[in-house]
């Protein structure tokens, strides 16, 4: 069972272990006067008013798969403007990969892992030009997305629907990268400009020595089945998330996500204290510190909370609910 999957489930005892770490956070937003109180002191409110100015285009008909590429591209879009970013080092790299070593699996693998290695280097060229043109950019972020979803749910599932569909069609690289639609291409084009300024903030702060990690994962990430976020900036761990409608218990589920990663990473390798919500659709980015969250010292619960959850991840891989 994945990590997202024990969110889910209101019985996974992970899951129940994360919501007990913070009592107060739980009860936020939910019926009552309390759930009011807590909802306004936590800053659901805030966040729940604001407008949504980039909405999904008109015309989109699945708006919900065009919403779970856009979000994944748009993280691929950010990470290509800052430090690091490496086409090879990532895990679109090895959705391609893991196609690569058993193409039989689906109809017509071959093809579609040919045209897929393809556009791989046609993305990777476009990314690499000095002159980068904000749609080539944007194909390119949806080309490493949709390689991501072969690598986080299997070449079968992935390329079962509409995305088989669409590369087993396509003659060549060029012939499915110029397929994408147009809406996505603006969508994600235009989030990414809504958040420039604190990409370029980001960018000067690690110019002066801040420490940045692209897509961390955790030491116990591999006892949920893999867990990873979106980026590590300094003491603060971020997710970006492209949803339309926010709501109060989308926040809370949102924050326990979040502080799911700060428990699996159970060395404490990237000293998280704070974390955060980067809402590109609005656009606005949220804080909170772990004090706040836990209603405590961070440096006083989080050793004790680690070495608890540690057990409890131990128990869930002899119960062999991980999946490889």
């Amino acid at each position: 069972m994945s990590f997202t999957s024990h969110l889910r489930n209101k019985e996974s005892p992970i899951r129940q272990f994360i919501y007990d770490s913070a009592p107060q956070l739980a009860l936020a937003g939910t019926r009552g006067r309390q759930g009011n109180m807590l909802a306004s002191s936590f800053g659901f409110d805030n966040l729940i008013g604001l407008a949504t100015r980039l909405p999904i285009p008109e015309g989109v008909k699945d708006r919900k798969g065009h919403a779970i590429v856009a979000g994944m591209a748009l993280d691929y879009r950010l990470r290509m403007d800052m430090p690091g970013f490496d086409f090879e080092d990532t895990m679109a790299r090895r959705g391609l990969d893991t196609l690569g070593a058993n193409p039989d699996v689906v109809p017509r693998g071959k093809h579609i892992h040919k045209v897929l290695t393809q556009a791989f280097d046609f993305s990777y060229l476009n990314w690499k030009q000095q002159d980068r043109h904000p749609f080539n950019l944007a194909r390119a972020s949806i080309y490493l997305a949709w390689c991501e979803s072969i690598a986080r749910t299997g070449p079968r599932q992935a390329l079962s629907g509409e995305l088989g569909r669409r590369i087993r069609r396509a003659k060549d690289a060029v012939d499915l990268m110029m397929s994408i639609d147009d809406s996505l291409l603006f969508d994600i084009a235009l989030m990414r400009d809504a958040v420039e300024p604190l990409l370029d903030e980001w960018n000067r702060d690690i110019e002066a020595g801040v420490e940045y990690v692209a897509n961390p994962r955790f030491l116990g990430s591999a006892a949920v089945g893999g867990a990873d976020a979106d980026l590590a900036f300094g003491d603060m761990l971020v997710d970006v998330k492209t949803r339309e409608a926010i709501s109060r218990p989308w926040v809370r589920d949102t924050l326990f996500q979040l502080l799911g990663y700060v428990l699996l990473d159970l060395d404490d390798s990237l000293g998280i204290r704070r974390v955060g919500i980067l809402l590109p659709r609005q656009p606005h980015f949220a804080v909170w510190t772990l004090d706040e969250l836990f209603d405590a010292y961070a440096s006083e619960v989080l050793r004790g909370l680690r070495v608890d959850f540690a057990g409890l991840l131990a128990e869930n891989i002899k119960r062999g609910s991980v999946v490889a």
